[in-house]
């Protein structure tokens, strides 16, 4: 297990003191010639478990271009008439164009290959795709970024039904959750082809199961990808939505939240992370935590984060990493308090220490941990310093909020206001099969 909760205070002493040692008189020089590289990531550990990929059924879920949604939300608009539209926004349209026919090269490759190898396939966007279309599939794939990843895997409740992300943006999308990465089109024939002749190894990655206890009719579900790209003015767009849901109930399609004694185990499970705090960044989040079964401690902060191995390299990264400028000024302060020398101003010292540090805050996706992170804390006197951030098996937070959400890997949201009780677990059932080239 990786050790998770040492601060870079500690790393920096231990700095100063190999220093200070008499053996230690040419650690300097040596520092600046020896192998600086960053420390290699936690290799996904993947089961044992005969790699078979047969589907006969996919369903690939597309994501939505820009392009599509401004022709969406201005569908009374012809085409010169967006163009100017979108230039008096700033926005370039022929490079929106560029990249949206970029995204359908790629998809109509991919629906294409799959249906060279005599696998059925459809291909839905976000609006048609839910429980049945999932059930529907032997397989999932995902036509997009990592945020298309992620809403694909919202739809998958079973570990026995792979899911396999495609980046169709390679040079605007990391693609970090997708199996070809950076890789371009002209790749995904030889990539399928290896996943039918078996060549890769199943990863089963965690997911946080999160119970919501407090007055059931307060436990409201908002789905935020309905509220990207500030639609709220578009009448198009929420007329769209509207004929969606009204089809979703009448089918039967849409979970339900299920109350038990007082207790709602919700239906998304969270890939990347669960966040808790007030919706507005600006307002302090009020809430009391508990971390496995230690001291439930009342807390003042900008919210919480608490992610899987997956999510580690997310915005949980983002919140903890440090950067070059930070090391520098550490070091520089700690050799002015013990009076020795720090190589505060060697560039390849100072960002082999920053990466030391930042790379110990990635664990691996299978593990079956969360990680969790107090975003911004308050100290004071009335509330003491405490651990900000660290492992757990176990996670119970109860709002002091007044305005605040519970917000499952930025998609699904649900009210977390006061006297509102949400319990974080992870549990081996819940993990999303996926796949790696071996």
């Amino acid at each position: 297990m990786l050790k998770y909760g040492g601060r870079l205070q500690h790393s920096a002493f231990a700095y100063a003191a190999l220093i200070m040692h008499p053996q230690a008189s040419n650690l300097s020089s040596s520092l600046r010639t020896m192998r600086l590289s960053t420390a290699s990531k936690t290799q996904l550990q993947s089961s044992d478990e005969r790699s078979i990929f047969a589907p006969k059924k996919v369903i690939i879920l597309t994501k939505l271009t820009r392009m599509e949604f401004e022709r969406r939300t201005h569908a009374t608009l012809n085409e010169e008439q967006l163009k100017y539209m979108l230039a008096r926004r700033g926005s370039d349209y022929s490079r929106l164009l560029e990249r949206h026919e970029q995204h359908h090269l790629y998809l109509n490759i991919v629906e294409q290959e799959l249906r060279n190898a005599g696998i059925e396939t459809r291909v839905v966007q976000r609006f048609d795709y839910d429980k049945a279309a999932v059930e529907w599939a032997d397989a999932v794939f995902s036509a997009g970024g990592d945020g298309t990843f992620l809403l694909a895997a919202s739809r998958v409740t079973s570990s026995d039904k792979p899911i396999i992300g495609i980046n169709t943006d390679p040079h605007g999308s990391e693609g970090y959750l997708c199996l070809l990465r950076k890789r371009s089109h002209e790749h995904f024939k030889d990539a399928l082809k290896r996943l039918l002749d078996g060549d890769f190894r199943w990863t089963y990655r965690q997911r946080i199961r999160v119970r919501l206890r407090g007055d059931p009719g307060r436990i409201e579900h908002v789905e935020l990808h309905d509220q990207q790209l500030n639609i709220r003015s578009s009448d198009a767009w929420h007329g769209m939505l509207s004929e969606r849901r009204s089809g979703e109930q009448n089918d039967g399609s849409a979970e339900e939240l299920k109350d038990t004694n007082g207790e709602v185990t919700l239906q998304e499970l969270a890939l990347n992370e669960v966040f808790m705090g007030e919706s507005l960044s600006s307002r302090v989040s009020y809430y009391e935590l508990q971390v496995d079964d230690g001291e439930t401690m009342k807390q003042k902060s900008s919210g919480i984060t608490v992610c899987t191995g997956t999510g580690s390299t997310s915005w949980f990264f983002n919140i903890n990493k440090l950067n070059d400028q930070c090391v520098s000024d550490l070091l520089r302060i700690i050799g002015e308090e013990l009076s020795v020398p720090m190589p505060y101003d060697d560039k390849q010292v100072v960002r082999h220490i920053c990466n030391a540090f930042n790379n110990r805050l990635i664990f691996a996706p299978d593990l079956e941990k969360m990680a969790f992170s107090i975003r911004d804390p308050i100290y004071n006197l009335t509330f003491r310093p405490c651990v900000d951030r660290g492992f757990a098996s176990k996670i119970r937070v109860r709002s002091r909020c007044f305005d605040a959400h519970l917000v499952i890997d930025g998609g699904a949201a649900y009210k977390f206001n006061d006297g509102a009780e949400a319990i974080l677990e992870v549990h081996p059932e819940d993990a999303l099969k996926t796949v790696i080239f071996r």
